[in-house]
């Protein structure tokens, strides 16, 4: 198992060796995170890894040890990815079939994957807002442990070292949190719609 404290002090020390240890443990592990919070394609998401670790060797000094340091690059990397949300916000988001067309040379076919639906983009904002809403509700301790088996996609074991609970523990709390989510998920204005019947799957 990678000692993250050792890691950290080799990174403050410049070793090379360390940075490239950094990247191999976490790279992987993060594009899944940001891949599961935004619709960039594998480009996109490459820039958002590369900008998250930059800045989280830059910024060293502030990690105290609080908290896995995965769980700190997730928050470094949310933060990144709030601010691309923000730039994109600035710029036209979805071209219509007669925008496609007049955009393209004479005579060139549009495909369907061309296009997307604008409606289904604020489906998807949708789900996340009323899972985050009804996540919200929840005893803080609930909210918590779900974050971090599905917000940071860590294991039980991870999960019981960062709460320093016992696996059992933390596996107890962890199903108390899932069926206290269900519970206020059902019994909330989203109940019986599409986005209801996502959250629940997601959560489960």
């Amino acid at each position: 198992m990678l000692d993250e404290q050792d890691l950290i002090d080799r990174m403050r020390r410049g070793e090379q060796r360390a940075f490239d240890q950094f990247f191999d443990a976490y790279a992987a592990r993060l594009t899944a995170f940001a891949a599961r919070r935004c619709a960039l394609d594998a480009a996109g998401l490459e820039d958002v890894v590369q900008v998250t670790m930059i800045n989280a060797m830059r910024g060293l000094e502030t990690f105290r040890g609080g908290s896995a340091l995965f769980t700190w690059l997730c928050q470094i990397c949310r933060n990144h990815l709030a601010d691309v949300r923000r730039k994109a916000e600035r710029q036209p988001k979805v071209q219509s079939l007669e925008q496609l067309e007049a955009s393209r040379p004479p005579g060139t076919v549009v495909e369907l994957t061309d296009f997307r639906d604008p409606l289904d983009e604020c489906a998807d904002d949708a789900t996340r807002g009323a899972v985050r809403r009804a996540v919200n509700q929840l005893p803080a301790t609930y909210a918590r442990i779900l974050e971090l088996r599905f917000g940071d996609d860590l294991t039980v074991p991870e999960i019981a070292k960062i709460l320093q609970l016992s696996e059992s523990a933390a596996e107890s709390r962890l199903s108390r949190a899932r069926q206290a989510f269900r519970d206020s998920w059902k019994s909330s204005d989203a109940e019986g719609s599409a986005s209801a019947t996502q959250g629940l799957r997601d959560i489960q």
